[in-house]
């Protein structure tokens, strides 16, 4: 199975350090550097090509999303066309991936990780059901940190997307045409409006239909929320999703739970010091 490993750079100088771990960890488990594609932006310029291609990575051109900002990632779906693979990882920036994830990528299946917290809410999900037209809620379980709370089984975090190639236009295609509905309607989501792109990936799943099959919580795992899932839940994190807990030095803060730092740690000492990206931005 060819997999390809897609993640999006633009403007912000956080999205180029992030880049840079993001590239060396997964370098270091052994994943080809042609099996990677950085998406960068216009706004992400000529450092952003040149940070990836020190690593030997090639770069695309990402135009920017309908809101300009949470959902540039949509049209990673779009620009491999011409590429020969057979499932696209679809990652947000900020993860360490440790180990190449062949073996838990489909062919038959989409495969994603429920929330961890009720973001949006049920009743704001269910407004924008109705807003939408689709008349029967879906499938309802608990958030991975909330047991007595319930959201859709396809609010899923966006930090890992594995989508089968025959799926991708027809999902990049039904998930822009939500994400435009909604940024045009962005006040149905309250507070919530950074989870658009979340939101209508789910509702694009739901009109389609496609084969879906859960990912543990080992492959998109919270760090900052380590502390609150329950005891035992799984097992060591394969791919850390560490959001913004980065110390000034550019490594992955511990979160106390045995387990996690034990990976964390490792993945740390792949991180070159001084981290002279990650140096600016705590400057």
């Amino acid at each position: 199975m060819r997999v390809r490993y897609s993640f999006v750079i633009d403007q912000n100088p956080r999205f180029l350090a992030e880049g840079e771990l993001f590239l060396r960890v997964l370098l270091a488990a052994g994943v080809a550097p042609q099996d990677i594609v950085a998406q960068t932006t216009v706004r992400s310029g000529e450092r952003a090509k040149s940070l990836v291609a020190s690593f030997g990575v090639r770069a695309v051109d990402l135009p920017l999303g309908p809101d300009g900002a949470f959902c540039n990632k949509i049209h990673q779906l779009f620009t491999l066309s011409e590429d020969d693979f057979d499932v696209l990882v679809a990652c947000d920036t900020d993860l360490a991936i440790t180990q190449p994830l062949d073996h838990v990528a489909s062919l038959q299946s989409v495969r994603a990780r429920r929330v961890d917290q009720c973001n949006p809410p049920l009743e704001v999900l269910e407004s924008i059901r109705a807003f939408l037209g689709f008349p029967r809620q879906p499938a309802l379980v608990a958030p991975t940190c909330f047991a007595d709370s319930e959201t859709y089984a396809l609010n899923c975090n966006g930090g890992v997307l594995m989508i089968p190639r025959q799926f991708m236009r027809p999902l990049g295609e039904a998930w822009l045409g939500y994400a435009q509905a909604l940024t045009d309607r962005r006040e149905l989501l309250q507070q919530w409006v950074n989870h658009i792109d979340q939101v209508s990936w789910a509702f694009a799943m739901m009109k389609l239909d496609l084969p879906f099959s859960e990912l543990p919580i080992e492959y998109n795992f919270p760090t900052p929320l380590a502390s609150k899932l329950p005891e035992n839940c799984c097992g060591k994190p394969v791919v850390l999703h560490y959001h913004r807990a980065i110390d000034h030095k550019g490594r992955i803060k511990r979160t106390g739970v045995r387990s996690v730092d034990e990976v964390i740690e490792r993945v740390n000492r792949v991180i070159p010091e001084p981290n002279t990206l990650w140096a600016k931005l705590f400057a």
